[in-house]
């Protein structure tokens, strides 16, 4: 049996051709393997998939760690899981935009403290932009996640930067794809949403926290105060884009 990509010989228990590293297929076209494929190629959604997944929500470490020392084929591959969970994300506002899902109580949350209308016009316009543009965001925000995590835990295991953007990749895409999951069933019930909301964002806080005791072998004191800094410095970071972003509204209804 050869190689039917570069010719080379095969044996008849080989899977994979060692020279060219092509798959030996010995077996017709069915659309069981059509279907198989797209999906290996296009989504790579296997066992893999799976594996990472639970992982990353029960031993996140085993997850970052295995990656870092190069022990890469058990696991998703980082960048894969960051694309499917924006595209998930993605999913869940495109909903939104096209009134497949019933956001008003959320917007009506948002804007309630607000006397001005020309503020609550303003917070309206923010949070549509988020939604259109949620995915861009995301990717943009991804450095500012490492420089944080680098700051505050380099002194606790010496991972250099691109192994803490590997780290946030992976705990940012696990926390985005339970979100979301979690949002989608929440849609059922549109007087959920606000609180469900909430409690994703709590959510988010503690499994970061859970996944950076994990990671960098941290006691409790010094995860609280380390995860509070993240914390802090991720929400200062988001409150004062939402500042600029109102300032800039008003100035624009001023001219």
């Amino acid at each position: 049996m050869e190689c039917k990509n570069c010719q080379n010989q095969l044996t008849t228990n080989q899977k994979f051709c060692p020279e060219c590293g092509g798959k030996v297929i010995v077996n017709r076209i069915t659309f069981k393997t059509i279907s198989a494929e797209i999906l290996d190629k296009f989504f790579n959604i296997d066992n893999k998939f799976y594996q990472t997944f639970l992982t990353l929500l029960k031993q996140p470490q085993e997850v970052i760690n295995g990656y870092v020392e190069g022990k890469r084929v058990k696991y998703f591959n980082p960048i894969s899981y960051f694309a499917f969970a924006l595209t998930l994300s993605g999913l869940y506002f495109y909903l939104i935009q096209k009134g497949f899902i019933d956001y008003s109580k959320m917007m009506e949350a948002t804007v309630a403290s607000y006397d001005n209308e020309t503020q609550k016009e303003m917070a309206l316009k923010i949070n549509s932009y988020i939604a259109e543009y949620s995915n861009v965001m995301a990717v943009l925000f991804i450095p500012v996640y490492v420089l944080f995590s680098k700051i505050l835990f380099s002194k606790c295991k010496d991972y250099n930067w691109a192994e803490h953007f590997i780290i946030n990749i992976y705990l940012y895409s696990e926390a985005t794809i339970i979100t979301t999951i979690v949002l989608l069933f929440s849609a059922i019930n549109s007087k959920l949403i606000v609180t469900i909301n909430m409690l994703m964002f709590l959510f988010q806080m503690f499994y970061f926290a859970y996944a950076f005791k994990k990671i960098f072998g941290l006691s409790r004191k010094t995860l609280l105060l380390r995860t509070l800094f993240f914390i802090l410095l991720i929400v200062g970071f988001f409150a004062l884009l939402f500042i600029i972003s109102i300032a800039i509204g008003i100035l624009m209804e001023l001219k």
